[in-house]
């Protein structure tokens, strides 16, 4: 029994249809995720809970599943943040936050935030958070307190972000800057306080000189130099005598 060629070309093409169709369906179905992600399985948008690990996973091909990465490792982001002090001093600075996400809410972070959670939530926190917290202090608080407004910062950050599944293990406050005013002030203050310390300094030395000198004067009193003359004598009696007297003795 021969096969005419039309039904060979059918069987040829219907072949290759299918090789076709599953070299798709494996290369669409196939997922890598990376070293310190987890990703979110979504089915037709909808969350369907299936999360993955590191490695190669098979979903369902042709775009049916869909597979958003969330970075778990600790991440770092900067934003430059401005605000007031309590007495009206303008501040600046760069805060850095140093954050994960919960991985046990990576399917809850995608539901209700997305993939920019970091535009959604932790800009807005650190420039809320910075400036509740400058308007707690005077300018030179803002300095001399730097822990204490840090620690504070770090509170209120917490606070905000946790409730969403970002953990925040730490905060730094980088770059403080104050108005060109204010910075001259504080630059002139320092002047005054090195040159009232240099002068205070210059005044006790002073003092202490005058002290130093007054008792040098009392213990070289006439009497004083008398006793040790007549401490030191031998009994004999000086070979070359001046005007004057020893031991209240007249040498003339």
């Amino acid at each position: 029994m021969q096969l005419d060629s039309s039904t060979v070309t059918r069987k040829q093409v219907l072949t290759a249809l299918v090789v076709v169709t599953l070299i798709v369906a494996l290369l669409t179905g196939i997922r890598q995720v990376g070293t310190g992600q987890l990703a979110v399985v979504t089915r037709f948008g909808k969350v369907t809970n299936r999360e993955l690990g590191e490695g190669i996973h098979l979903v369902s091909p042709f775009g049916i599943d869909q597979v958003s990465r969330y970075d778990v490792k600790v991440q770092k982001d900067e934003s430059e943040v401005s605000a007031a002090s309590k007495d009206l001093q303008d501040v600046t600075g760069t805060v850095a936050l140093n954050y994960r996400i919960d991985a046990t809410r990576v399917s809850q972070i995608h539901q209700e935030i997305g993939p920019q959670f970091a535009l959604k939530l932790i800009e807005p926190a650190l420039q809320e958070t910075f400036k509740a917290t400058s308007a707690k202090y005077s300018a030179s608080e803002l300095i001399t307190n730097r822990s204490e407004v840090k620690n504070e910062a770090l509170k209120g950050v917490k606070e905000r972000l946790e409730k969403y599944g970002i953990v925040v293990d730490d905060l730094s406050i980088v770059n403080f800057k104050f108005s060109p005013a204010f910075a001259k002030a504080i630059e002139e203050k320092q002047v005054a306080q090195q040159n009232a310390e240099r002068s205070r300094f210059n005044l006790e030395a002073a003092q202490i000189d005058a002290q130093a000198q007054q008792a040098q004067a009392l213990t070289l009193s006439p009497l004083y130099l008398q006793k040790q003359a007549i401490e030191k004598w031998d009994g004999s009696m000086p070979q070359y005598l001046g005007n004057g007297t020893v031991f209240n003795i007249p040498l003339q």
